[in-house]
């Protein structure tokens, strides 16, 4: 019998996670979409410093709140860590992307013009 109590309860906590997540989650996209408002209202997201400061802190919340998430799930802290994923999602499902191209200015990390008339000369 305690073989079907423990079953119970692994499923039943399972079930639990995916509720803290999937609320998380709502809360990601009504954060995404005040993230947005506020950037709006502040001119975009490119123009006022007040913008770049703005953008600044959520990128460091943002990456906190990885760090978090990562570390409480090697802890065991599923709950913590379900909370913290679900918010990302949802940040994401708003339009808030991680990582990726940010510009089109060049794909080459080295500055070496790849078309132009700085191809490939030697001065």
């Amino acid at each position: 019998m305690p073989k079907k109590e423990s079953t119970d309860y692994a499923s039943d906590r399972v079930k639990r996670l995916a509720d803290i997540e999937k609320e998380s989650r709502e809360y990601g996209r009504e954060l995404g979409r005040e993230r947005q408002e506020k950037a709006d209202r502040l001119g975009g997201p490119i123009g006022t410093p007040a913008a770049y400061i703005k953008r600044a802190g959520q990128y460091v919340y943002d990456k906190a709140t990885d760090a978090d998430a990562y570390l409480s799930g090697k802890l065991g802290m599923e709950e913590r860590a379900a909370s913290r994923r679900g918010e990302r999602a949802g940040l994401k499902d708003e339009g808030y992307k991680k990582g990726g191209k940010v510009s089109s200015a060049s794909s080459r990390a080295d500055g070496i013009a790849q078309r132009g008339k700085t191809r490939g000369k030697i001065c």
